[in-house]
């Protein structure tokens, strides 16, 4: 199968790199960052400066940052939903909003019968390893036909039904990360105010029965003076906004998740666009004058 790539992003490129090395796939990748290309190049992947050209393989996966990006390549005259029919699929793994897939869906018409919503979760460890979460919607025709993809890139796949499911799930389950982390970084000042080191705080917590992933995963970078790189508070908002389209339009009440899409905003206010996605606990450290870590913070 002719395979075009489009996204070389932390997750994208060690997506692209597994489906790459397969004897039954020949993929090319594209990104609009050219430093992205040359480092797939670089590590034995193939590239294009063209969408044309991506387009006209057999299938078109897309993993890019949200809605903008995804309407940029998708939408408008010789744009990729012009191009769908049965010889010619496309697989979207970003994270995108209800409403630009609703506008996909008007334009797409029967063609929604050739586009699977498969957003991922993971991080890029994962993505790395194929052992990635896919949360899959559209026809179960189509998911059968292209289930050898996704067991390349991941190892828990959810075929949830109807095209969207998987872009709900998404948003529902990296939503719970955001509230995640902020609870846990309040658990850690809770105790090491009162006294405990950070890392027999930790430790007892991600022992207990409130430990977990993001306790193990991430805690540790809350308290040895580095951050995360992988993802950025810009991204981390983008995300609770789908959220928060979605809790409009299912006339919800979510106050946490109100509440934490309002301190990262406040974060991505103070700290940049592009600041590490865990710098959002120096909002509580500086109005609780209290550092996890006696180090000096090493990432933006």
């Amino acid at each position: 199968m002719k395979i075009g790539f489009v996204g070389l992003g932390n997750m994208g490129m060690q997506m692209a790199l597994n489906l790459s090395k397969s004897n039954k796939i020949k993929l090319i990748g594209f990104d609009i960052n050219q430093r992205a290309n040359k480092k797939f190049e670089q590590l034995g992947g193939k590239t294009s400066n063209s969408l044309t050209e991506i387009f006209e393989n057999d299938l078109i996966i897309s993993c890019l940052p949200g809605p903008k990006q995804l309407k940029m390549i998708s939408i408008g005259k010789n744009k990729l939903i012009e191009k769908l029919n049965k010889n010619k699929l496309w697989i979207d793994c970003s994270t995108n909003s209800l409403s630009c897939f609703n506008l996909f869906k008007k334009k797409m018409g029967n063609k929604i019968n050739f586009f699977i919503d498969a957003p991922i979760s993971g991080g890029n460890i994962k993505a790395k390893s194929g052992e990635l979460s896919i949360f899959i919607g559209g026809t179960k025709k189509l998911y059968k036909k292209t289930k050898f993809i996704f067991n390349i890139l991941g190892k828990n796949l959810y075929y949830l039904g109807n095209s969207g499911a998987g872009y709900v799930a998404k948003i529902s389950q990296v939503s719970l990360c955001y509230l995640n982390y902020l609870s846990l970084s309040e658990s850690l000042m809770l105790g090491i105010k009162s006294g405990i080191k950070p890392k027999v705080m930790l430790d007892i917590i991600d022992k207990s029965a409130s430990g977990g992933y993001t306790s193990s995963r991430y805690g540790p970078d809350m308290i040895n003076g580095s951050y995360d790189k992988s993802f950025s508070i810009g991204l981390s908002l983008k995300d609770l906004k789908l959220a928060k389209e979605i809790i409009n339009l299912k006339k919800l009440n979510l106050p946490i998740m109100e509440l934490t899409k309002n301190i990262y905003t406040k974060a991505k206010k103070k700290y940049g666009d592009e600041s590490n996605h865990l710098k959002v606990i120096k909002l509580l450290e500086t109005r609780n004058k209290l550092t996890l870590s006696k180090k000096k913070r090493r990432a933006k």
